[in-house]
């Protein structure tokens, strides 16, 4: 990322924006912000918005995507599951943006949306957004927790999108939210990755990770990884050391169960 800037929307690359509403989880006497991110990309022909944060961030993520937008529509909205974090503001986007597709695997939304099917863009891992001057690559979820997660690929910036994987909660201030994971004041650590892998990724508690952690390291080995953008966390600029520390919390789900 190019400049230290707490407050979001945040460009974490070139016409590529980082928003976010944070939830606060109470474990214990804690209070842990818990990041609900989503992205937005601005191509040269079209946009998309991947993810769309939680229902409660709504007034935060709206003024966010406008924001960033600078008066442009938005094209496309890709969900990377049909879960609250990824696709509950998806209504008011289509509201706001009356030109805006829904693309991804898309199986069971017409149950959500039974009114907006024509709106519809069905996508599997291997097909390409065309953004103008810049592709967004549906990817197969190497790490998921349902049979539609697509994560998804922008090979021009090499970003890595990844929905519920590479999740870390941590203590931060108000100020705080829109640092990366080399920003943060303290070290990320494997147990600030517990509470959304007990909630989203409770396979973990059943599974030896190890097999899909080796897949994952055999991704990244093949295409070149500069930013990591999970919903739940900071945007990850040290991609090998937090993927040692997922590692590490996926091992650490399984002995705690």
């Amino acid at each position: 990322m190019q400049t230290r800037q707490a407050s979001l929307p945040r460009e974490i690359a070139k016409n590529t924006w980082w928003l976010s509403a944070c939830l606060h989880i109470r474990e214990g006497a804690r209070i842990l912000h818990n990041h609900n991110s989503c992205f937005l990309i601005i191509g040269s022909k079209a946009s998309v918005l991947i993810d769309t944060g939680m229902p409660f961030g709504w007034h935060h993520l709206k003024r966010e995507i406008a924001q960033a937008l600078g008066g442009k529509p938005l094209d496309y909205v890709f969900p990377t599951h049909p879960e609250g974090p990824h696709m509950g503001n998806i209504e008011p986007l289509l509201d706001v943006y009356p030109g805006m597709k829904i693309v991804g695997d898309l199986r069971n939304y017409h149950l959500y949306f039974p009114r907006d099917t024509a709106r519809f863009v069905g996508a599997k891992a291997g097909d390409a957004l065309d953004l103008g001057d810049r592709r967004l690559i549906f990817q197969p979820a190497i790490v998921h927790d349902l049979p539609n997660t697509l994560w998804a690929y922008d090979p021009d910036e090499q970003i890595l999108f990844v929905g519920d994987a590479y999740p870390y909660t941590h203590d931060h201030e108000g100020d705080q939210c829109g640092l990366g994971s080399e920003e943060l004041p303290g070290e990320i650590k494997p147990e600030d990755t517990g509470v959304v892998i007990s909630r989203a990724l409770n396979w973990a508690r059943h599974v030896d990770a190890t097999p899909i952690v080796a897949k994952l390291r055999a991704w990244l080995a093949e295409h070149p990884v500069k930013l990591v953008a999970p919903a739940h966390g900071g945007v990850i600029t040290n991609v090998a050391d937090i993927t040692d520390v997922f590692e590490k919390g996926l091992a650490r789900a399984r002995l705690l169960a």
